[in-house]
């Protein structure tokens, strides 16, 4: 559909594509997401647990945290700008700024995630971090959405809630038909859809690590990372994002074992 935007950049291995964030689309049409994002302080790159990433992370990471940043201060400008605005041409101008914002920031976006790509095929990766998408064909712009929509809304790959619907499963089912309904609001511009329940913003720099370890870091390691890299400009709690990386794996593991079944 002409509406859906590019959503994805591929690595290819053999004959096979995993997905790399960051995945723009969500931003224009999961909710409107006002952050606050500051200037990052990364650490110094080299030993330690940076040891452990491949050096396409810390790119990823990078233009993934610098995305958040300018999204952020978008949505900021234009809720003021709305605020201000005392006419309706005004509210229009605003809108339109924002717009054009909108449309440079993908293009940047898009630009970053080609270059990456083109420097960096092929690269190892851990399979199991997109484990929801279907790798054993090509996808379109359309069904790649809605694979990742249902997988993030309801923690089950789409495969999975299909299979189960097909065998009279009427919870499956509800599943499957509140993803359809996501995929219209957006096809049709009806709207930004109902925010995910796990954080947007952590569990796609999460996958993005996950993606691309050449070995599992811990818990305090895993913190850094996120202290660094994160756009909530929180300090993270070495338990806490061990709980999220625990819930999150399990879905995906939960997600390839379905794939392969």
């Amino acid at each position: 559909m002409s509406a859906m935007r590019q959503a994805f950049s591929t690595i290819e291995k053999d004959t096979k594509q995993v997905f790399v964030s960051v995945l723009g689309f969500l931003f224009w049409n999961v909710g409107l997401r006002i952050a606050r994002v500051g200037r990052q302080r990364k650490t110094q790159k080299g030993g330690g647990w940076h040891e452990k990433l491949y050096p396409i992370f810390f790119e990823m990471a990078e233009v993934n945290s610098l995305f958040e940043e300018r999204w952020a201060q978008l949505q900021a400008d234009c809720k003021q700008g709305l605020n201000a605005a005392d006419s309706p041409e005004a509210r229009r101008e605003v809108i339109a700024r924002f717009e054009k914002g909108k449309d440079e920031l993908e293009t940047w976006f898009e630009g970053k995630l080609a270059d990456i790509n083109k420097r960096y095929t092929p690269i190892s990766y851990n399979p199991v971090a997109y484990s929801y998408f279907t790798r054993d064909q090509a996808l379109s712009d359309e069904e790649g959405i809605r694979q990742y929509l249902h997988f993030h809304r309801h923690g089950e790959s789409l495969r999975a809630s299909e299979a189960k619907e097909a065998e009279g499963d009427l919870a499956a089912f509800d599943r499957l038909v509140r993803t359809e309904r996501d995929v219209r609001v957006i096809a049709y511009g009806k709207g930004p859809i109902a925010p995910f329940q796990e954080d947007t913003v952590h569990r796609q720099l999460l996958q993005i690590v996950i993606c691309f370890e050449r070995e599992r870091l811990t818990s305090e390691e895993l913190a850094q990372c996120l202290d660094d890299y994160c756009a909530c400009e929180k300090t993270h709690s070495a338990d806490a994002v061990r709980k999220m990386r625990d819930r999150f794996e399990t879905e995906l593991e939960t997600a390839m074992r379905s794939g392969q079944s």
